[in-house]
């Protein structure tokens, strides 16, 4: 058969419309890709073409790489089947339908091996010469975070998988789920740390299929989707809690042994200095990711909050103290004053308060165009603020604040729920920005640069940088620093306002968050 034959015998077959069937197939999925162990698949491919010259013309080194690369792809149905990624014979035209019904059974058939991620922008060679050859355009392309490229990253998920199945298999269902309800229950310091990990380990053994093959699927699906930091619950805190309840220890033990853990100086943080070698790899990692600039912080100031639940009225100033008598104190959650009393507030005083508070200073990257490292900050929508707070909590006098009462400049959520993220590891937090506050004690000379706060990409360099933030000041302490009281929902918050609302003064006396 010559070329010519060749080439009108697939135009009458619509060679063409097979190949586009294939490409909108894949770039229509919604779920994860995967690998299979499917084999194979190149011979099913010709073994369906009954007609010898038919069989012949489709014989095609191109397409048998296509095939064997990318032919055994494949994303897990809801009920845990597989599904293969390109093969569906419902929108293949006529003459090619029995070839991919057979590809699509030998690959429904097949076990997942792992995580499909490809930083290819073609799969497969479309065309050499006059031949139009099987192939796609994927839609998105895998961006690497410039530590690990597509297929360190696709591995590392595999061993993350691996890593919950043995997890499951020593923490059961019931014992998870127990974990879970003590942390709803907020028995536990700071259970927003990993309830999310808790509800996920729930949900891997709530996972229910037909068959073993089908339930790992639907489990690799759920590791492939989840955060890094869910999937290897037996190197997590919550495994100390889980390993508790197994032991048999009674609440107030299992709780006293978790809060110590939990505790600020210890949570994610190293205990010991970095090794010369750690600190050697952790240079070469920084130089390859180019985020040493990144490192360099400040202190914030107004102009990078980028937004505010409530900022003071722009006229308050001009009309003074409101001289209508004061009325309240009238007692009332935090939660009923954000909804009822600030959406009409045009100036807030927060009256002085005694002893140590949860005061809180905010920071922000000393080069804006620096690579984004906090968890909440991406290269499409830039937030690198921050916030700290001292373990021990602090004096107002240690924060620059003085008289009777303080001015509120603003009230704002923390850095990482702006622009509607969701973090829901590092609980619910409201601040009440304050005039004149500033950290007197310049975050006593380190960078305040925490790992729980930073990219998932950068865990394995923590001891390093925690140890560059203690050797390293944070830069532009001064008047115009930002700082305030930071309140978070399930701890105690006892404090009064003095609030301006169409001239007329009351007073407020928070006395819980909810």
């Amino acid at each position: 058969m010559t070329a010519q034959d060749v080439h009108a015998q697939r135009r009458v077959d619509n060679y063409a419309a097979l190949v586009h069937s294939i490409d909108a197939r894949f770039n229509a999925l919604a779920g994860p890709v995967f690998r299979t162990d499917a084999a194979g698949l190149y011979d099913a491919y010709l073994a369906s073409f009954t007609d010898p010259d038919v069989r012949q013309q489709h014989s095609c080194s191109c397409c048998r790489t296509f095939i064997e690369r990318f032919g055994g792809l494949a994303t897990v149905g809801d009920d845990g089947a597989l599904v293969p990624a390109l093969w569906d014979p419902a929108t293949a035209p006529a003459p090619y339908r029995a070839v991919v019904a057979a590809l699509q059974q030998r690959v429904s058939q097949a076990r997942i091996t792992m995580l499909f991620l490809s930083e290819q922008t073609m799969y497969g060679m479309p065309a050499s010469g006059p031949w139009q050859h099987l192939a796609i355009t994927p839609a998105t392309v895998f961006e690497s975070s410039g530590l690990h490229n597509a297929w360190q990253t696709a591995c590392a998920r595999r061993e993350a998988f691996a890593s919950v199945r043995r997890a499951l298999r020593q923490y059961s269902a019931p014992v998870c789920a127990t974990a879970l309800q003590l942390l709803k229950e907020n028995l536990l310091d700071n259970p927003a740390a990993v309830l999310g990990q808790a509800q996920f380990l729930v949900d891997l053994h709530a996972a229910h299929a037909a068959g073993q093959q089908q339930q790992d699927n639907l489990r690799y699906r759920m590791v492939a989707r989840a955060p890094m930091g869910f999937c290897h619950p037996r190197s997590s805190m919550i495994a100390t809690l889980l390993d508790d309840i197994v032991a048999g220890k009674p609440v107030g033990e299992a709780a006293a042994s978790w809060n110590a853990k939990m505790d600020g100086l210890r949570y994610q943080r190293p205990q010991v200095a970095p090794t010369p070698g750690a600190i050697k790899a952790a240079r070469i990692a920084f130089a390859k990711l180019g985020a040493f600039p990144a490192l360099q912080r400040r202190f914030a100031t107004m102009d990078d909050i980028q937004e505010a639940v409530w900022r003071p009225h722009p006229h308050y100033a001009a009309r003074g103290r409101a001289s209508a008598a004061q009325h309240g104190p009238h007692s009332m959650t935090l939660d009923t004053f954000r909804r009822t009393v600030l959406p009409t507030a045009e100036r807030i005083e927060m009256a002085a308060l005694e002893g140590r508070q949860p005061f809180v200073a905010l920071t922000s990257a000393v080069h804006a165009d620096a690579r984004p490292i906090m968890q909440w900050d991406t290269l499409d929508q830039r937030n690198p603020v921050a916030w700290y707070c001292y373990n021990r909590c602090s004096l107002a006098s240690e924060f620059n604040l003085t008289g009777s009462f303080y001015e509120v400049m603003a009230v704002i959520l923390p850095p990482w729920a702006w622009a509607g993220r969701s973090h829901p590891q590092y609980g619910e937090h409201l601040a009440f920005l304050l005039e004149d506050a500033r950290d007197l004690c310049g975050c006593e000379g380190h960078s305040a640069l925490f790992p729980v706060n930073l990219k998932s990409e950068l865990r394995e360099l923590r001891s390093t940088i925690e140890a560059y933030s203690q050797e390293n000041a944070l830069a532009g302490l001064g008047k115009n620093s930002v700082a305030g009281l930071a309140l978070t929902k399930g701890h105690p918050c006892k404090f009064d306002l003095r609030v301006t609302i169409d001239g007329q003064v009351g007073t407020y006396r928070i006395a819980r968050w909810d």
